[in-house]
Formats: C-alpha cells, structure tokens, sequence
C-alpha cells in the first residue's frame, strides 16, 4: 500500500507560488542591475565631459552655455535614474519579503506531508506487525493441537 498525501493539490499549488515568487524577484533583482549599470554609464559620460572640459584652455560663451545645459541634463538623467533604482530596490525587498512567506508557507506543508507520511508508515508497521502477532499465534496453538 503506498501512501498518498491527500492535499497533495494544495502543495503542489504552494510549490508553484514559491517558484513564481522566486521567478519575479529574479526579474526584478535584473531589472535593478540594468538601471545601476545606466546609472554607471551617465556617471561615465559626465566624467568624460568634465575631464574634457578641463583639459581646453580657452571656451567661447556659447560653449560654456552648452556645456552647462549639457552637464544638466546628465544630472537629470542620473537623479532620474537614481529615482528609478530606489523604487526598485524597494520593490525588490517586497518581492524577498513575498518570497521568504512562500518559502515558510511551502515548508510548512512539506513538513505536514512529511509528518502524515510518516504516522502513515507507523501504522503500516503496527498492522504488519499484529499480522505476524496473529499469524504466530495460529502457528502456537496449531503446533499444541498436533502434541
């Protein structure tokens, strides 16, 4: 007799929650890489026009004006992507929280499947071994009624 947990449905479906869990805070652990990485690049890039602008000697008017609003707009860009990366890195944490319930949710069943299989396998022992109680028994008196 095998044993068969009977909310084995209920598990399955707290297993495929946990790996959807994990799925999306993949996505979104990604999703925080790629916006530190951009933010990385536009630090770059207003190094390298810094640098630049410091290395000439002599500007015109003009140019001191398009560097300004150059360097703003890099500015702009990185705050914009500095705003982007904290609401990731909190919807990251939501996301580790959401897993951490899943996985404690999960656990909590395997563990309750593990504990029903094994009540399960003890009774087995109990009926198997009152089965050869009875069977030892039968032999016993069998064997008196022969002397």
């Amino acid at each position: 007799m095998t044993y068969r947990f009977p909310l084995q449905k209920v598990l399955d479906l707290k297993e495929k929650e946990k790996q959807q869990a994990q799925q999306e805070l993949g996505l979104s652990l990604k999703k925080q890489q790629d916006i530190e990485m951009e933010i990385n690049r536009w630090l770059q890039k207003r190094e390298a026009v810094q640098q630049n602008h410091q290395e000439r000697k002599e500007f015109k008017v003009a140019e001191l004006h398009e560097h300004q609003r150059y360097m703003e707009f890099l500015e702009q860009q990185i705050l914009r992507l500095q705003r982007r990366l904290h609401l990731t890195s909190k919807e990251v944490e939501k996301k580790q929280t959401v897993l951490m319930e899943k996985s404690k949710d999960e656990k909590v069943w395997q563990q309750w499947k593990h504990n029903q299989f094994l009540e399960f396998r003890q009774q087995q022992l109990k009926q198997e071994q009152e089965m050869l109680d009875e069977l030892a028994t039968t032999r016993y008196f069998r064997q008196q009624k022969t002397q």
